[in-house]
């Protein structure tokens, strides 16, 4: 953790001169931040360790969270007591966009990594819907988007033979990981791919044993522990099955 001592866990806020310029740069549009201003202005830059949570499934939505870097899962706690991952976020995602319509967190957001987000008050948020009805659906169009995703999530990611969703999955994880090369990755451990996929960890196991074997993926030499080098053509042959 940045200034501070490795010992404090957890999260810490870090006061930001500014932050519009950035918000803006993660794609948030100039007019909406112009007329947030005040939520703006209240904004901070916090701080996540990785297996922090950032907030609870039926808690109450407090902010709008804007991902700086990093990763964020989002879980689905079933009955049972497993955790389904059902999205993945990282930088220029935003979440909490139910807050909009007074609805809670629908799932438990994890950092998978180290996580610096954006939190914008949604009390302060609010108050643009009746003072700039534009601004207002500038956001909701945001959490349109958001639901386009989650069908996409959805249809790629939960139905299909095995291997073709873990294909798909990595091209996914490929296409929005901005902390490596255009083919490479940083993987995600086999037990949260599982959780994705909604398969047991062995079958995913399998089929990335058989990917490494076949040099569709190749360990990065002198890169992190699960950054791997990809050959896109032949993933992307694997994700039509």
């Amino acid at each position: 953790m940045e200034g501070t001592p490795a010992a404090i866990a957890g999260r810490k806020g870090l006061p930001q001169a500014g932050p519009a310029e950035e918000l803006t740069a993660l794609g948030l549009c100039v007019d909406t931040l112009s007329a947030l201003g005040p939520a703006i202005a209240a904004a901070r830059l916090v701080h996540y360790a990785a297996g922090d949570t950032l907030f609870r499934g039926g808690e109450e939505v407090e902010a709008l969270y804007v991902v700086r870097e990093g990763r964020i899962k989002l879980l689905n706690i079933l009955e049972n007591g497993r955790a389904r991952i059902v999205r993945l976020h990282n930088r220029g995602s935003t979440l909490g966009l139910n807050g909009l319509m007074d609805e809670t967190h629908s799932h438990t957001a994890i950092a998978i990594d180290e996580v610096r987000v954006y939190q914008i008050p949604m009390p302060l948020i609010k108050i643009v819907k009746d003072e700039d009805s534009d601004a207002y659906c500038q956001l909701l169009e945001y959490w349109h988007e958001y639901l386009n995703i989650a069908d996409t999530w959805i249809t790629d990611f939960s139905t299909g033979a095995i291997r073709g969703r873990v294909a798909r999955l990595i091209l996914f994880l490929v296409e929005h990981d901005q902390a490596t090369g255009p083919k490479e990755v940083t993987l995600l451990t086999v037990e949260e791919m599982a959780d994705i996929l909604g398969v047991t960890p062995e079958s995913v196991s399998r089929v990335m044993a058989d990917l490494k074997r076949k040099n569709i993926l190749q360990a990065v030499e002198g890169g992190l522990r699960d950054q791997y080098q990809c050959d896109i053509s032949a993933i992307e042959q694997q994700a039509e099955q």
